[in-house]
């Protein structure tokens, strides 16, 4: 792919001027994500609001069949769901071509990729997170709120002093700033797929409180953002929370489980109406308002 006949810069420019802008708003999430699935992309850039949805689909095909063409992106040999979901199946990433395309004008900044086939346990955990970022694009549109902030691995990442003053990597899954109903609220997201071990989740969470007690996430943006743990289901939300709440009794105030089913809720309530409906339905969840992250976007925080 590397040494595709459509990588010259001349030709580069070319294909610049006839890429449309979703072509270049799915190459720019092609970039974020990693890995999106066909149908992902379909809802991300088709489906919405479709009045014929057979139609949209078969434009989405087309429409990636053609930067294919192009060079610009390809597809792994490996399917997710396999051959009976159809072409939505087929997980699509960028070519060598694709990101030199994307930093064009800013040459000093493109970084050659490696491009092979990604592990299953790393393919499945990428495409979870884009997964969760899909879900809060759909969850806004739904209830006129706005994403007003994304970013993904590595740009999410925050490094601090840790003990020793040793320097630390925080590595969120995803940060969000969700603003509606004039309240903004700041998350970071870990996607679990229950494969890692009890220890590495603690010691996930314990860098949080690390990097919570520097204080330099509250003086830049007023608060500190909850952390939600996305489990897969219910028995995996309640074994992390049990641990998390003996391991760890000050991550009362900063963590939050759920599963992929309640993202909705949380975002549209906040915390705090979230917390009053799970211990109405009697349900545990890790939280507490004292590091609430919902601050009005109307005055500056306190």
């Amino acid at each position: 792919m590397s040494h595709s006949p459509y990588s010259t810069r001349h030709r580069l420019e070319v294909i610049q001027q006839e890429v449309t802008d979703r072509d270049w708003s799915i190459l720019l999430s092609l970039q974020n994500c990693r890995y999106l699935t066909g149908q992902q992309i379909f809802r991300l850039y088709f489906g919405a609001g479709a009045v014929n949805p057979a139609a949209a689909l078969s434009a989405s095909y087309r429409c990636l069949n053609r930067l294919k063409d192009y060079g610009l992106i390809w597809a792994l040999s490996r399917r997710i769901g396999g051959v009976r979901h159809g072409s939505g199946s087929y997980v699509w990433s960028l070519t060598s071509v694709g990101y030199r395309l994307l930093h064009l004008d800013k040459p000093d900044r493109f970084q050659q990729k490696n491009f092979r086939e990604p592990s299953l346990q790393f393919l499945k955990h990428t495409l979870l997170i884009a997964e969760a970022y899909l879900q809060l694009t759909e969850i806004c549109a739904r209830h006129q709120m706005t994403l007003a902030h994304i970013r993904f691995e590595p740009d999410c990442w925050r490094r601090y002093a840790g003990k020793g003053g040793k320097s630390t990597v925080l590595k969120p899954d995803l940060y969000a700033v969700v603003q509606g109903g004039g309240y903004e609220d700041r998350w970071f997201f870990e996607i679990d797929c229950a494969t890692e071990t009890v220890a590495r989740i603690l010691d996930k969470c314990a860098r949080y409180i690390g990097y919570l007690r520097t204080g330099a996430e509250q003086q830049q943006a007023g608060v500190f953002p909850y952390v939600v743990w996305v489990v897969p289901d219910m028995k995996r939300k309640q074994s992390v929370a049990a641990h998390i709440r003996k391991a760890l009794p000050q991550g009362e105030n900063v963590f939050i489980s759920i599963t992929p089913d309640e993202l909705e809720c949380l975002i549209v309530g906040g915390a705090a109406e979230y917390m009053h409906r799970s211990a109405a339905g009697g349900r545990h969840v890790i939280l507490s308002l004292y590091f609430c992250s919902r601050a009005s976007v109307c005055e500056p925080p306190a």
